[in-house]
């Protein structure tokens, strides 16, 4: 009875060994995508406080050509001072779409957050990365320069005219 008992236990092993292993057919190869172009609507911006809802520049970029749906690329436009090699970036993630605008407020939070001193010319740089959703295969794009000038935010309340604030 011990041999039977052993043996079914050594042919039910066998048999669940070789049903676990099914060869499946290969996985699919996805080609590689590659870096986008990045161009501006603007060299240069310098706009008025009054402007601040307006849209000052339009980021467009070209298509990656990743193996999969463009309503999932990922696309992250980098904005840093001019020199810094985008160690202390501002970001903005795109999702599916190949342009991307700012208004003169969105830019100019950017650059006081940047330091940069009222009504003085400064240059940026700007450069897209692309991924896929999953932030996998990214690339950098060409990095483009503006010049920029920040303005000064009005006060959100109007002032006294008595000369005393209180």
């Amino acid at each position: 009875m011990k041999n039977i008992l052993k043996l079914f236990i050594a042919a039910a092993a066998v048999i669940f060994f070789y049903s676990a292993c099914n060869k499946v057919d290969n996985l699919p190869l996805y080609g590689n995508g590659q870096a986008v172009q990045l161009s501006s609507s603007v060299s240069s911006i310098a706009e008025a406080p009054a402007d601040s809802n307006s849209t000052v520049v339009t980021f467009a970029w070209t298509n990656p050509k990743y193996a999969q749906d463009s309503s999932l690329y990922k696309f992250v436009v980098e904005i840093d001072s001019a020199g810094r090699s985008f160690a202390k970036e501002a970001t903005k993630i795109v999702t599916g779409a190949f342009t991307s605008s700012m208004t003169a407020k969105e830019l100019n939070n950017i650059l006081l957050g940047f330091g940069f001193s009222f009504n003085v010319q400064y240059t940026i740089d700007v450069r897209v990365t692309s991924s896929y959703g999953n932030n996998n295969e990214q690339y950098k794009s060409n990095t483009i320069q503006l010049q920029v000038t920040p303005y000064k935010v009005p006060p959100k309340i109007a002032l006294p005219t008595s000369g005393k604030l209180f």
